[in-house]
């Protein structure tokens, strides 16, 4: 008789983890993590198209799909040089691109119409994307690039997954075919004004002249082209973003070790966009991807939102949740919105939930009265959004509703964050701040005694992340101790939630 088969137990997440709220749609990020599921069969409106499952025809010997100039195994001898053991080394090969002509002579018959003549502007062919189901039409109705899968891009990169999708264009999985190696390509929607465009190229390319060492912790660019009418951004390929990170710990945050680790790279980053007059204005942690497996550090990414201090592009920019009070007060902005937005993230980072979760643009004012208290006069005086719909308006059914509710200074910082720990808590308040003013700069939060703790520890040999953190930070951790903090915070966000909506539920999505 067989043996029976053993039920494998998967384990489940704690029962008192909260589910995560839906995200605000505001300027999505592009930059999703690396696990994500293979490109879908085609669909009516899909973004990727599989080639149908079908019996293939012999084709010419093509290394991985490249139509390179390479000798097939065996056909030679290959040359080699003798090593110190004596024996054969081989010569790594060395792929040669196809020029126009050969290129058409061999495979102009299985290119499109389209690509035959297309290909006539390239001197170097790479890759030509043979195996793909090719299609005649480019682009949807709203201007995004429809990509095939194992297509080329530029007759060089082959395409293998869609990473994600935006408000402005998508990022693809892609491999180099002339170098063999695997980057991020983003492809902007053609109907993207082209000023912002040009000034995402501009602020990465005086990153990329500035960042030698990798010292700016921001993500590489590696070139740029425009390809079918669309500009396309090739970078380097990193790993999960902050946000995904927090999902696999089903929610229940950081040690203050990792956030400080973590706050030290961000602060690098900052100080390099500032002195460059460089504001970043969609600091998320969907935007900030870890650089490894081991999650050991991170680079910030995505300035499609970016702007230089005297050539701002938007007077209304960035993801609510993270937006700075005086973008909410339609108030002249400069460099300070990413330290507010810097706060938000580490207090996420800490807690595992995001810090303000307003509905609406009133509900995320509400939502920082509740933390900060009323700002001052001099904060509101010049801000006819706060004068419309808090001084004239306050008896507006929709106002009181949401403002009405929600008291001033009913949820302190020092609850929240769930640590009684003074400098981590000096620094928070120090980012989060009605007044840009009064917000610290980069320079200023570098020399903070929160960080230069993490510096000395360091130096001393005390890796305290080393002993909360687990090796792996996507693996739950086994120590009760998260868990008694964010049955805490579960507790203290239902005590200070007036409007006795469950914590345990998922907010309805508003749009922006």
């Amino acid at each position: 008789m067989s043996k029976p088969l053993k039920k494998t137990c998967v384990p489940r997440p704690p029962a008192n983890v909260q589910k995560e709220k839906h995200r605000p749609d505001v300027s999505p990020s592009l930059f999703p993590p690396l696990a994500v599921q293979a490109i879908k069969p085609p669909q009516h409106n899909g973004r990727l198209l599989n080639r149908p499952s079908e019996p293939q025809p012999k084709l010419p010997y093509i290394s991985h799909g490249s139509v390179s100039q390479e000798q097939k195994p065996g056909t030679s001898k290959q040359n080699g040089l003798k090593g110190v053991s004596g024996k054969m080394q081989k010569h790594p090969k060395k792929k040669e691109p196809l020029d126009v002509t050969e290129a058409l002579k061999k495979y102009g018959t299985r290119l499109t119409e389209f690509e035959q003549k297309e290909i006539l502007g390239y001197t170097e062919i790479w890759y030509l994307g043979l195996k793909a189901m090719k299609i005649r039409k480019y682009d949807d109705e709203k201007g995004h690039y429809i990509m095939v899968a194992h297509d080329h891009i530029a007759y060089r990169y082959e395409v293998l997954e869609e990473m994600g999708l935006g408000a402005f264009g998508q990022v693809f999985k892609c491999r180099d075919h002339k170098t063999n190696e695997m980057v991020a390509i983003k492809i902007l929607c053609i109907m993207k004004d082209d000023q912002t465009s040009k000034t995402e190229v501009k602020i990465l390319e005086a990153l990329l002249k500035k960042d030698k060492d990798s010292s700016t912790k921001t993500v590489q660019m590696k070139e740029h082209f425009i390809f079918r009418r669309h500009l396309c951004i090739a970078f380097e390929l990193l790993g999960s973003n902050l946000n995904e990170i927090l999902k696999k710990r089903h929610r229940q945050g950081l040690s203050k070790n990792l956030v400080r680790r973590y706050a030290c790279s961000l602060l690098k980053c900052l100080q390099a966009l500032h002195d460059e007059k460089i504001i970043h204005a969609d600091l998320k942690p969907e935007n900030i991807l870890a650089i490894d497996e081991e999650h050991s550090d991170i680079k910030v990414a995505d300035f499609g939102c970016g702007c230089y201090e005297d050539e701002k592009v938007f007077g209304y920019i960035g993801t609510r949740w993270y937006r700075a009070p005086e973008l909410l007060l339609r108030q002249p902005y400069g460099t300070a919105i990413d330290m507010w937005s810097l706060g938000c993230v580490l207090a996420e980072l800490h807690t595992g939930q995001p810090i303000f979760t307003g509905r609406n643009e009133l509900d995320q004012l509400s939502c920082i009265m509740q933390v900060l208290g009323m700002p001052s006069i001099d904060v509101t005086e010049k801000s006819e959004f706060w004068t419309a719909f808090f001084a004239r308006k306050w008896k507006n059914k929709t106002v009181a509703k949401h403002a009405g509710i929600r008291h001033p200074k009913s949820r302190p910082l020092v609850n929240i964050l769930g640590t009684t720990d003074p400098s981590f808590l000096d620094f928070m308040q120090s980012c989060l701040t009605w007044d840009p003013k009064m917000r610290m700069t980069p320079q200023e939060a570098m020399q903070h005694k929160w960080i230069l703790e993490g510096h000395r520890n360091n130096h001393n040999g005390t890796h305290d992340h080393l002993r909360h953190e687990p090796k792996d930070s996507t693996v739950e951790p086994s120590f009760p101790k998260a868990l008694l903090c964010e049955e805490r915070l579960a507790r203290l966000r239902n005590a200070y939630n007036p409007l006795k909506i469950s914590t345990i539920k998922p907010l309805v999505k508003h749009p922006p």
